[in-house]
């Protein structure tokens, strides 16, 4: 007969189970979101990472790798970023990007760097050469099939297996990436850039009350944030489609749910992780009113406007929070039904600076700002 002891635990242990179950197969998806804390303000503390890796799998030890090399000198790394920009189209419609013209030139013509657009097989080659050691992602790549998920995992990809410059296809350069590091810095003490996009705790829609960029990225290669961040999207799909009880293949997400997986919430979880792993003891505190770039451990920081100055919060557009590095132009591809981004809900995102009005389009930041770039806006769910 089991003591009163051994009954307890196996009673807790049984309503733990009953409430597991239960989430899971009985929650849709809004209402599991709705348990994930939400933001309380700036002094709330850094989650801690929802998945940790079994640092004993072949996986955990490429991160353990990775994570170790950010305590070594910084000869780890090549003394300046590589002079490549990356950008993506994926999907069926390989001539889709010839839309956005105008935008990749501004990229093309950024003297001394190479320029290139990844499609669906060029993707999938560039992985088969860059990661044939590991062919769990290899073969995690060739299962996902829905178009946002993988232009979000391609980006961590890409800027792990060879860094350089990551920019959407839907953004305009409009400053030389040589100056987005500051003189005082130089590039050698730099191993990877990014960019504030939300400093705010009143939108639904943000559950941090700091976001980190994802639609623009620079690093050197082999990075711990995009070993983290490969980590995070591949255990995040995973679990969403064993949940869900669909196959990779089969596996679509909604918006939020897209955002959080793999998009910004997930990149910032992985920044926080990596800065706090290497000691830096940042919390949402120290990133909240930035108003130059700071270098925190080997990660250069980028105030609101240096990525993301285009949009209608957090101080973006003001001269005091930095200068314009890129514009977004926002042509929400990302989840437009055809390309495989579920469904487009016809809301609008809060932190976007080209929202439409009743079907007709505001005049653009650079307009506002007579910036000489295209600004042409695109409609609701374009491209």
């Amino acid at each position: 007969m089991l003591s009163t002891g051994h009954m307890s635990k196996y009673w807790a242990f049984t309503a733990i189970a009953l409430c597991a179950f239960y989430a899971v197969f009985h929650l849709s998806n809004s209402e599991i979101l709705s348990l994930i804390p939400k933001s309380a303000g700036y002094d709330q503390g850094v989650e801690a990472p929802r998945t940790r890796l079994d640092m004993d799998t072949d996986e955990g030890r490429h991160l353990a790798q990775a994570l170790q090399s950010t305590f070594t000198p910084s000869q780890s790394y090549p003394a300046r970023f590589p002079r490549s920009i990356w950008q993506a189209w994926l999907g069926p419609d390989e001539h889709g990007h010839e839309k956005f013209a105008e935008r990749t030139e501004t990229w093309k013509k950024v003297k001394g760097f190479e320029h290139k657009i990844l499609h669906e097989a060029d993707a999938l080659a560039f992985i088969e050469e860059h990661f044939a050691s590991r062919s769990s992602i290899v073969n995690f790549w060739k299962e996902l099939n829905t178009t946002v998920l993988k232009a979000d995992f391609l980006r961590y990809l890409i800027m792990l297996a060879v860094g350089g410059v990551y920019s959407d296809i839907d953004t305009s350069n409009l400053v030389h990436p040589d100056r987005w590091i500051p003189i005082d810095l130089g590039a050698s003490t730099i191993n990877a850039i990014i960019g504030i996009e939300y400093d705010d705790h009143t939108y639904k829609m943000f559950i941090r009350p700091i976001g980190l960029c994802q639609w623009t990225l620079m690093s050197k290669p082999g990075h711990p944030i995009f070993e983290t961040a490969v980590q995070r999207v591949m255990s995040n799909l995973e679990y969403i489609a064993r949940r869900k009880r669909v196959t990779l293949g089969e596996l679509t997400l909604d918006k939020i749910e897209t955002l959080e997986a793999t998009g910004p919430g997930m990149i910032t979880d992985a920044v926080m992780q990596v800065l706090n792993d290497q000691g830096q003891n940042v919390t949402w505190a120290t990133l909240h009113d930035q108003r130059e770039p700071k270098l925190y451990g080997d990660v250069l920081v980028l105030p609101i406007n240096g990525f993301a100055g285009h949009q209608k919060h957090s101080h973006a557009g003001d001269p005091a929070y930095g200068e314009r590095y890129i514009q977004h132009h926002f042509a929400r591809t990302w989840y437009a039904p055809d390309r495989g981004g579920g469904p487009a809900d016809g809301k609008k995102d809060n932190n976007e600076g080209e929202q439409k009005s009743k079907g007709k389009p505001e005049e653009t930041a650079e307009k506002k700002a007579d910036v000489k770039h295209d600004a042409k806006s695109e409609k609701d769910g374009a491209a």
